[in-house]
């Protein structure tokens, strides 16, 4: 598995500072927030995103993901961010699961009041991607938030690199697949949310020892219906 793989090798591929996702995140909740606030953070790698929401919103956040090592790179640099703050408690929490096995839990259904899928959409094929927004909407509560980022067909790092996937609209294969959505494709898909904001931005993605990538990606806001 190629993040696995890198993270196994504990690579912070994205550095320690928050995504742009993340800030709009908390810029929109901290009036909202209480201990009591369930987030969840689908894809959290090594946990830089999951620790942040958890430090400035002060609430409850749980960080999933498929691979194991960043499951378990996250808890390592969990427990070192508590060491250095002394925020003992700082709660969050990591779990090795993929989404689908976790919205199959009926422990989960409609369990958060926030979910937040920072870049994860656009790794998916066409029925994953649709699978995906289902299992987001299922462990959201009615009337619960969504935040999300995808790469946008404008984004000048990645669009239209690689091998273009037969059959597919806007989908490069270039170490590992990528597929670049329009806004249509994420109102479709997203149904079971009321869209509250969809825009495009452009950021600059850190890369420790590196050059920063350049990146356009959609940032959606929508509220279970």
């Amino acid at each position: 598995m190629h993040w696995d793989r890198r993270y196994a090798a504990h690579e912070k591929v994205w550095g320690d500072s928050p995504s742009p996702l993340a800030q709009l995140t908390v810029a929109r909740l901290r009036p909202y927030a209480r201990p009591d606030l369930r987030l969840l953070d689908v894809g959290c790698g090594y946990g830089r995103d999951t620790r942040y929401l958890a430090a400035e919103l002060g609430c409850r956040v749980l960080g999933i993901d498929g691979s194991p090592a960043a499951v378990e790179t996250a808890r390592t640099e969990h427990s070192r961010a508590v060491r250095r703050s002394g925020k003992a408690g700082l709660d969050a929490e990591y779990r090795a699961t993929d989404m689908a096995s976790f919205a199959a839990d009926p422990d989960n259904a409609s369990a958060f009041d926030v979910v937040f899928a920072c870049n994860v959409y656009h790794l998916l094929g066409p029925i994953g991607r649709r699978e995906f927004a289902a299992t987001l909407s299922a462990v959201t509560r009615p009337g619960g938030l969504l935040f999300l980022s995808t790469l946008s067909p404008r984004d000048p790092e990645h669009y239209a690199k690689g091998d273009p996937v037969s059959g597919e609209e806007r989908s490069w294969v270039s170490g590992v697949y990528l597929h670049f959505c329009t806004a249509e494709e994420l109102t479709r898909d997203f149904a079971g949310f009321e869209i509250l904001d969809l825009e495009e931005r452009s950021y600059e993605e850190p890369r420790p020892g590196r050059s920063p990538h350049h990146h356009t990606s959609w940032f959606l806001e929508g509220r279970r219906r």
